[in-house]
């Protein structure tokens, strides 16, 4: 048995911690129903456990070494320049063009990191990511004009923007996970496809915002407490009207990229590589404390635009998209590239050599010293070890993409997560003197996220026990009856189909659809645009 198509839902950041306690109190009965139909399992997430790495992995079924998107920013070691990454960087094709060459009509909705769009046989409408200015964005491009006819602008974008009253801001999130749904229902009615993907982000943005609401003692816990478990009970409401919409004969996925868990505190890493003489700065740490707006002018910024006319609104956000492009690059400007060996940039605290410093035969030691000193250190007010293991590139990504990579790649142990350079700007909180810092999330991501299907040729109520993020397109490539193109690192999770299904249809293997991505790239004007779409979303 085959599927004729297949329907995945993504709710990023889900995390069967937050998703168990509430089916076994009845609270999320569509997911439970999925579960009960199909298979399930934990989904382990790229390394690191990243938003944009993850979706580029579940969209090609390939390893960063291989698609090249490695953090959502990255460090030219030459030019110094601190950007952010987009589709035009992934090296391997998607899902949907792979089943679009092939001849099968595919859509994507919400996916990150799928800016510029491919021109495929049925539609992608970007996600996390995008410019925020960007007009062609949708492809083809007329369907954005026919969302926002029906259903007003906006609904194109990544999800509600971030409020400042954080019960307003709850409200922002359901109501950004009803529109995603009525979304979705639209368009999997306009026209019928062999693949549909539509990504919720409202889960991940209240992890990171309300976690620390859920510990009883904190002052708002009456109040916001569940507000997690409120915007998961919603997920669950639009995934039962997203699966009573599909078609006979239609497999579903849940996919979410990463997990989620409680942020304690924040670990400023480059201070670490201050403190031992490997960076050396050319100007003041302090200078870049203070750049962020005060509440009150993020609220009269908010009024404005609800006011102001369209072209007023368009020149202010111009000169924004150019500020957060100094901010992004602030830190990196008061490096001294002619004495620092190395610098961390990045959300996810990689570390990239200086090659003006570093030559290929100082690698092995600089690398062997950065392991021993980073996971040598012990936070004075809880006696834990921020930095479970740190890694070489080398060991951990295989592909043509490897030399993209930070040079070091470093993960945080539960409750620590790195300090970016342009969060000192951003967060109001002042330049941090020591090596740990308060952080203005109180979620973090971790390791494990979630995976289930159910659907033709589908095994029932079989827990799945190794599936990685890889995995995920080349299995469900095999439940449409497709062969997995050569080029993926992920394999068929084999044990999510029945056993007559894999007699009757052995896996099998094609050649590789070459990226088809627009070469738009991130210029400055594109990553400080995206820089604006992602403060509006809370990031920056």
């Amino acid at each position: 048995m085959k599927a004729a198509r297949v329907v995945v839902v993504g709710w990023d950041g889900a995390t069967f911690d937050v998703i168990k306690p509430l089916i076994a109190a009845g609270r999320m009965p569509h997911l439970a129903a999925l579960l009960e139909k199909g298979v399930h399992g934990p989904l382990c997430s790229t390394v690191p456990p990243v938003t944009p790495v993850a979706w580029t992995s579940f969209a090609t079924g390939t390893s960063p070494g291989r698609h090249g998107v490695f953090d959502a920013l990255t460090l030219d070691p030459q030019t110094h320049e601190v950007r952010f990454v987009s589709a035009a960087m992934r090296r391997a094709a998607p899902i949907w063009a792979v089943l679009s060459q092939r001849g099968r009509p595919a859509g994507a909705v919400n996916v990150p990191v799928t800016w510029p769009p491919e021109p495929i046989d049925g539609f992608v409408v970007p996600g996390m990511f995008t410019p925020s200015d960007a007009e062609d964005f949708v492809h083809p491009k007329e369907l954005r004009a026919e969302i926002e006819a029906r259903f007003g602008p906006g609904l194109c974008r990544d999800s509600p923007a971030m409020d400042p009253d954080p019960a307003r801001y709850l409200d922002n999130l359901l109501a950004g996970v009803d529109a995603r749904c009525e979304l979705t229902l639209w368009l999997m009615a306009r026209r019928p496809l062999d693949y549909f993907c539509s990504v919720f982000m409202e889960s991940d943005r209240v992890q990171h915002f309300f976690w620390a609401y859920r510990d009883p003692a904190h002052p708002l816990h009456a109040r916001l407490g569940r507000a997690i478990e409120a915007v998961y009970e919603r997920l669950d409401a639009a995934l039962g009207r997203i699966v009573a919409a599909c078609p006979p004969e239609t497999a579903v996925a849940l996919v979410s990229d990463h997990g989620a868990g409680p942020l304690r505190r924040a670990i400023f890493l480059n201070r670490w590589l201050m403190d031992q003489g490997l960076l050396v700065l050319s100007g003041d740490l302090a200078s870049l404390a203070g750049r962020r707006p005060s509440p009150l002018r993020r609220a009269a910024a908010a009024l404005a635009k609800a006011v102001l006319p369209a072209s007023v609104l368009a020149a202010r956000r111009k000169a924004r998209s150019r500020a957060h492009a100094r901010i992004n690059n602030l830190f990196s400007a008061i490096v001294d590239w002619e004495r620092s060996a190395c610098v961390s940039e990045g959300i996810a605290g990689g570390i990239f050599f200086n090659p003006r410093l570093v030559g290929q035969g100082d690698r092995e030691a600089l690398t062997r010293r950065l392991k021993e000193g980073l996971t040598a250190i012990v936070d004075p007010e809880t006696g834990e070890h921020p930095f479970l293991a740190v890694h070489a590139r080398e060991e951990l990504y295989a592909g043509e993409a490897v030399a993209h990579a930070p040079d070091v790649v470093t993960l945080c142990g539960p409750g620590y997560q790195v300090l970016v350079p342009h969060e000192i700007a951003l967060y109001g909180q002042g330049a941090p003197t020591g090596l740990f810092a308060s952080h203005k999330w109180s979620g973090r991501h971790e390791q494990h996220g979630v995976f289930a299907l159910a659907g033709p040729g589908v095994a029932a109520g079989v827990a799945l026990a190794d599936a990685a993020m890889p995995d995920v397109t080349p299995t469900l490539l095999y439940a449409l009856g497709e062969a997995v193109p050569d080029n993926m690192d992920g394999r068929v999770l084999a044990t999510a189909f029945t056993p007559e299904t894999l007699a009757a249809r052995p896996p099998a293997v094609a050649a590789a659809t070459a990226a088809t991505a627009a070469a738009a790239g991130t210029d400055g004007e594109a990553a400080a645009r995206i820089a604006d779409e992602l403060s509006d979303l809370g990031y920056m």
